[in-house]
């Protein structure tokens, strides 16, 4: 089948990959797959690639923002509208107004439309406060139901994700969850050689208890949080690693040199490879959010790369990812509150060498639960069955 694939942000070799992955997996399995992104990527893979060149940083204020949402929107319109004889058109958010795009094109070229949700949007920018207007609210939540109500099948990334879209009135057979990847087999081809070279490039990595949150440096990212953390931290080996780039990164690079945390390293933002390398070197990994309720419904991509890398992970907050983790034994969430009870945890598995191994071995048996291959297969047959639902219909 013919899938023209929606994705504001698409990337293939920095970021999050999931619509890479799942684009290559399509082709892989014969399908022919048009990727219609705001970045300027090159054709790979056997996927055909169009930019349509709209410019989007997490730096941008609110209005540049949601001036890049609707230029991409009417742009990504207009190309796919061009394109002939689609089977599928699969949109994923954010921003929501993607899923108005595939929501047209599907009406327009009768074909099936699957809607990816990877953010409770608008929910979670609204109990973070960012969308404040009610008129503004209103339309966006009626966007939302008429996105859900046009969808063939709605894909979410995670159970909690589910309920919640449930809640609002779709039923749930109509949903189905596929999580984050964990790429085991993509850590096992990093080398020691691939380690050298960074430990000669950042030196202060070396005989260090590494901690390291690797991702965008934004607001929701809460890295305020590491910084608490590192002052209260009183074991001089542990040294918390921050890697990337954000709006939030200028000002807590200036919090951190006031308060004189020597124990906090910020690094300029990598190339995949590199990303996955300084995994492999660290020892804990960590995904922090802010504290609210409805963040804990999540999927950080960030937290299935620590699994596959066989690294226990903090998080400041419970829901679905803090039951697996328990559940196999691979770590625990702590409430946000508890910035004691989650440092003494990490201060225990940078000392006890025995409590440490056994947590990381735990840690490896859960990321074969979310194996990249395993769950692409089933995206596959889930969009196989969607298409032969909708050609029956017809």
């Amino acid at each position: 089948m013919k899938v023209v694939y929606l994705h504001q942000y698409f990337e293939k070799d920095k970021g999050g990959t999931r619509s890479y992955e799942i684009a290559k997996k399509l082709v892989s399995e014969g399908h022919q797959v048009t990727m219609i992104t705001g970045n300027e990527v090159s054709s790979c893979e056997g996927i055909t690639i169009i930019s349509t060149k709209t410019p989007y940083r997490q730096e941008y204020g609110y209005i540049r923002r949601i001036f890049s949402f609707l230029i991409y929107m009417l742009k990504s319109l207009f190309y796919a509208l061009r394109e002939k004889d689609i089977d599928m058109v699969y949109a994923t958010s954010t921003p929501l107004t993607v899923g108005l795009v595939g929501k047209w094109v599907a009406n327009i070229k009768k074909c099936a439309f699957v809607f990816e949700v990877r953010d409770l949007w608008p929910d979670v920018p609204i109990q973070l406060g960012v969308i404040k207007n009610n008129f503004l609210i209103k339309i966006l939540y009626r966007i939302e139901s008429g996105i859900y109500n046009k969808a063939d099948k709605i894909i979410a990334l995670s159970e909690g994700m589910k309920m919640d879209i449930v809640k609002k009135g779709i039923h749930p057979d109509h949903i189905e969850v596929i999580t984050n990847f964990a790429d085991i087999n993509r850590f096992k081809t990093i080398s020691v050689t691939d380690q050298i070279q960074l430990y000669t490039k950042y030196p202060q990595l070396q005989n260090k208890f590494i901690s390291l949150y690797a991702g965008t440096i934004g607001f929701v990212n809460h890295i305020d949080y590491i910084l608490k953390l590192a002052e209260n931290t009183t074991h001089d080996k542990i040294l918390y690693v921050i890697v990337g780039d954000g709006k939030e990164k200028p000002k807590l690079m200036r919090e951190a040199k006031l308060a004189k945390l020597t124990n906090v390293l910020f690094l300029d933002a990598v190339s995949k490879k590199e990303a996955h390398t300084l995994m492999t070197m660290s020892d804990v990994g960590m995904c922090f959010v802010r504290d609210k309720e409805i963040l804990n419904r999540n999927s950080q991509n960030k937290l299935f790369d620590f699994w596959a890398a066989g690294k226990p992970t903090l998080i400041n907050y419970k829901g679905w990812q803090d039951k697996v983790m328990r559940e196999f034994k691979a770590g625990q969430g702590f409430d946000y509150e508890n910035l004691d009870g989650l440092r003494l945890y990490l201060e225990n598995l940078s000392t006890h060498k025995k409590n440490y191994k056994e947590v990381q071995q735990y840690v490896e048996q859960l990321a074969t639960q979310y194996k990249k291959e395993d769950l692409l297969d089933k995206l596959n047959d889930i969009l196989q069955n969607t298409r032969k639902e909708r050609t029956t219909m017809l």
